[in-house]
């Protein structure tokens, strides 16, 4: 850890990396003066003089941090708010308004307009100082926040790539018993489509499943949250199913894949077993039936 930053976080401030901030100031002198004080912090700030302008620049590039006059000509400062927070993603950056108004209504206003923080004019730098500490610490909260995010969603997307091209079916249920996920595998096994189940209760998609052992292995996996491996049957036994359900998040999730030859090459080898074993049996039968008729041909004979 480099000096600077054992400092900082002694002094219970943390440095973070230098970020690009947005300033909208219609007044050049207090635009300058903005700048170079925010710069002086290590930042680098993009410095335009109204809302349409700042718009502008939000299309070019993104920004973790946006200072906002009140009094902007044309569009206002918290107007400009409002509409940048009633956007997607709006939650990614830091909104400081700077107001010469001091009422609290007004202040109450810019808070509700989405305003993270304010600062009332004429400016002080000790409270200017102070704004950026508290801006920066809690930009420092959103940029760990939309990481942790980013990369939840590139987990999920990798898994859902997995699990789109698995060779095995899978799905989902909800605690509700309810389908989340259908892979296009398992799609393909039952034949229905993955978006005419989603949502919709297991049981009452598949009734065949509670009129047999498979019930049993489903419920005990969510009530005792263990893995169930087991087989079962679809469509009156035409269909084979080798499946692994196991508990997640409260529900549960099931891989599947059809083994129905296997299951026809089993049936056929316990019915040729079957067969051999009946042949084996008639030989003997007829083995000793013929020693029987020997016996009795002999003393037919001897009569």
């Amino acid at each position: 850890m480099l000096a600077r930053d054992l400092v900082a976080w002694v002094l219970g401030t943390f440095v973070i990396p230098e970020m690009r901030i947005l300033l909208v100031e219609d007044h050049p002198e207090g635009r300058r003066t903005l700048q170079r004080l925010i710069e002086g912090r290590g930042h680098e700030v993009v410095a335009v003089g109204s809302a349409e302008e700042a718009e502008v620049e939000l299309k070019k590039q993104p920004f973790s941090f946006l200072i906002l006059d009140w009094m902007l000509p044309g569009k206002s400062g918290v107007e400009l708010c409002q509409e940048l927070r009633a956007a997607p993603n709006s939650d990614e950056f830091f909104i400081l308004l700077v107001t010469a108004r001091n009422d609290t209504q007004d202040l109450e206003q810019a808070l509700e307009a989405g305003a993270n923080d304010y600062l009332i004019k004429p400016l002080d730098p000790a409270q200017l100082n102070i704004r950026l500490s508290v801006a920066e610490r809690r930009i420092r909260a959103l940029i760990e926040r939309n990481q942790a995010r980013a990369e939840l969603q590139e987990t999920v997307r990798k898994m859902t790539d997995i699990l789109e091209n698995t060779s095995d079916g899978f799905f989902a249920l909800d605690q509700d018993w309810k389908f989340t996920l259908v892979n296009r595998q398992a799609e393909k096994l039952p034949d229905r489509r993955r978006q005419d189940l989603i949502g919709k209760d297991f049981w009452m998609e598949f009734p065949e499943f509670t009129r047999n052992a498979s019930e049993d292995n489903y419920r005990r996996a969510m009530s005792e949250q263990v893995a169930v491996e087991f087989e079962a049957s679809h469509r009156g036994g035409q269909v084979w199913f080798e499946l692994l359900a196991y508990p997640n998040g409260g529900g549960v999730s099931v891989f599947l894949r059809d083994v129905t030859d296997r299951k026809r090459v089993e049936q056929e080898r316990l019915t040729t077993s079957k067969l051999d074993s009946l042949g084996t049996l008639a030989g003997g039968i007829a083995h000793d039936l013929n020693n029987i008729l020997t016996v009795i041909s002999g003393n037919i004979g001897l009569a």
